[in-house]
């Protein structure tokens, strides 16, 4: 089965060269999933499809699809940290576009999609199990993603409190709006930005009038102010 898993870090962009650099996975932490991916993991997918290799097939793609290759790794190697990549953009408009986004920091995070070969199930002592060691993978792409308007209710989920919230979304918003002043960027990409931009005033706006939470002992109080959170966020996001 294919896999998506998300959230790992840029390290550097070389503007001269077209070059982006970071980690796409990193090793021994459990994530969402409950999944931990261990070192050793991407030695058989990296001989066998690397850029090293005889047929190369692993490419650099923008948020998962298949058909917006924006780079090819020239390096793709196993550290002490996790998976390293070098990736060289391709000079057409629609890759030189994506990487003026890693360029201002619109785009800060990785994602791989890849096929379970080898796991093992961690259990605890009453036999559940507590996490999974992805032990070999099958590594397809690594992708350029963000966590824009259409996956804020993920971050709700994740953090729960409307000052990370709300932090979180002012860093979104004032990368954006630096990013079209800069007018380095397709019309394309511009009217997105806008709209983007849009959503979250919106959604900024929603959060001040909420509620505060009532605070009590016990952590069951604190839903309703979540799920007032996630309601007004989904119906902004639908609109």
């Amino acid at each position: 089965m294919f896999q998506i898993k998300s959230h790992y870090e840029i390290k550097e962009v070389d503007e001269k060269k077209g070059m982006v650099t970071g980690y796409a996975s990193i090793f021994g932490n459990v994530d969402s999933d409950g999944d931990m991916v261990l070192p050793g993991a991407f030695l058989k997918t990296i001989q066998e499809r690397g850029p090293a290799s005889a047929k190369p097939r692993i490419k650099h793609l923008w948020q998962h699809s298949s058909w917006e290759v924006i780079g090819i790794p020239t390096t793709l190697k196993e550290d002490e940290k996790g998976l390293y990549f070098e990736s060289q953009f391709g000079k057409d408009t629609f890759s030189q576009d994506k990487l003026q986004q890693h360029i201002d920091g619109l785009i800060t995070e990785l994602s791989i999609g890849y096929n379970r070969v080898k796991t093992e199930d961690v259990l605890d002592s009453d036999g559940k199990l507590q996490y999974r060691k992805l032990l070999e993978l099958k590594l397809w792409e690594y992708s350029s993603v963000t966590w824009g308007a259409n996956s804020l209710t993920e971050v709700v989920s994740a953090k729960g409190e409307t000052a990370d919230i709300m932090a979180n979304l002012n860093k979104r918003l004032e990368a954006l709006n630096k990013a079209l002043r800069n007018g380095k960027y397709t019309d394309e990409s511009a009217e997105q930005f806008e709209s983007e931009i849009m959503k979250i005033q919106a959604i900024i706006g929603s959060l001040k009038v909420l509620p505060e939470p009532v605070i009590e002992t016990t952590p069951t109080e604190q839903e309703p102010d979540r799920k007032a959170i996630l309601e007004s966020i989904l119906t902004i996001l639908k609109s």
